[in-house]
Order: C-alpha cells, then sequence, then structure tokens
C-alpha cells in the first residue's frame, strides 16, 4: 500500500492560505447569475458595446437609421379600344347647325380658391361608338367624369390604338379670363364636352382637373353647362 508524503516546510514557515475566491467552487447556476448582473450593469452604465451604422462595435456613436424609402412612380394604365374610329360620321354630326353650347368650367383648390379654364381648350366632340368608348376608358363614365391630375393623382391612361384623326376633327375655343366658353352654331345631336386645366398647390406643384360632360342640343336651343368635378 502506498503512502501518500505530505509536505515538509521549513521550520517557522506556515503554509500560505489559499484565497477566498478559489476556498470553494462556485454553482453553475450562480456563475450565471453573476455573468447576467455583469452585462446588465454594463449597459445601464453606458459601457456596452455601441451599435454603429456600419454595424461594428466602437466606430461611431450614430445610431444606425433606415435609408428614407423613395416612392415609386405609378405607372399608367394601357387601354385598347375595341371600336375604329369612323371619321366620316364624327365630321358629319359637325355639320353646321342652329344651336348653341355656353358654359363654364371650374374647379376649388385644395386652398379652398375657384380655379377655372381661362385661357385653356375646350373641346367639341360628337358622341359616336368610339368617342364614348374612349370617354369611358378615360374617366369611368360616358356621361360626366372627372380626371384629377398632377400632385398625388394617377397618370392618365394611354390608349395604345388612339387614332390620329380623332383629335385633328375636332373643333375647340378657348375659355375666356373670367372662365367662360361658347360653341355656336351647332347641328342637333348629343356631344362631349371635354376641358382641364392646372393650378399651383402651396409647395408650388402642379395639380388640376380634367372635365368631361355630355349635352344635348336640339331645335335652335341655348344650352348653358357649369362644368365642375
Amino acid at each position: 500500500m502506498t503512502h501518500q508524503r505530505r509536505a515538509r516546510f521549513a521550520p517557522g514557515v506556515r503554509p500560505a492560505r489559499r484565497s477566498a475566491l478559489f476556498s470553494r467552487v462556485l454553482p453553475f447556476s450562480q456563475v450565471t447569475l453573476l455573468l447576467a448582473l455583469l452585462m446588465a450593469a454594463l449597459l445601464v452604465t453606458g459601457c456596452g458595446p455601441k451599435r454603429s451604422i456600419t454595424g461594428f462595435p466602437g466606430q461611431s456613436t450614430q445610431e444606425a437609421r433606415p435609408a428614407p424609402q423613395q416612392a415609386e412612380p405609378q405607372q399608367p394604365r394601357t387601354v385598347t379600344l375595341g371600336t375604329p374610329y369612323d371619321s366620316k360620321e364624327a365630321r358629319r354630326k359637325l355639320a353646321p347647325g342652329k344651336n348653341t353650347i355656353r358654359g363654364t368650367a371650374t374647379a376649388r383648390t385644395p386652398g379652398g380658391e375657384v380655379a377655372t379654364c381661362a385661357g385653356k381648350p375646350v373641346t367639341l366632340v360628337p358622341v359616336t361608338a368610339y368617342s364614348s368608348e374612349r370617354m369611358f376608358a378615360i374617366y369611368g363614365s360616358d356621361d360626366k367624369g372627372t380626371l384629377r391630375l398632377g400632385q398625388g393623382a394617377a397618370p392618365p391612361p394611354v390608349i395604345t390604338n388612339d387614332d390620329p384623326r380623332y383629335l385633328a376633327d375636332h373643333p375647340q375655343t378657348v375659355c375666356t379670363d373670367s372662365g367662360t366658353f361658347v360653341f355656336k352654331d351647332i347641328a342637333d345631336g348629343q356631344f362631349f364636352i371635354v376641358t382641364g386645366f392646372t393650378w399651383l398647390t402651396d409647395d408650388k406643384k402642379p395639380q388640376g382637373v380634367g372635365l368631361m360632360q355630355r349635352v344635348s342640343v336640339s331645335g335652335g336651343q341655348t344650352k348653358r353647362l357649369d362644368m365642375k368635378p
């Protein structure tokens, strides 16, 4: 049987006392708790790692900020008309007559002011299968409609097969300074009156409306319109 030998020390020399920290081993749960308390203290006093824009500790005292989101521009919807344009029909309905159409076109701005069609063109369009389908595609109606323009508005639809003769065939007039217009010598029948105008918002951004309204005349009458959104 092997006997362990005790270490001998010189006379008068006592063995050094072990540090109290190592006098006993702490349980695992207490070690975990101490570490958690230490990390909490560091965070409260501001000694923890600093977040930077790049995401690496210690490089900046600025907090990371997300990049501003840029609004994507709206894409205009496309429309393909199913009715062919009949130029002869439109010209026939625009033959001289004895009727008159007078009107005004106005809109109230977000600031409460009244904008008019002053200096802007107004178009007279006879009602045909083509023009009715075209108006419905743009305004969502073939009776009366408003198209919002400018800031915050969806872009006007693009007609993929619009006939270039359509606009060339139709007469126009210009609104007066007071926002009035007149078409004289109009034949009996139904017509669309179309105009549009814009204004500037408080932050100098353009905004406006396109207006369309159907009107019927006959027997040499004078029809008056008050076009508004």
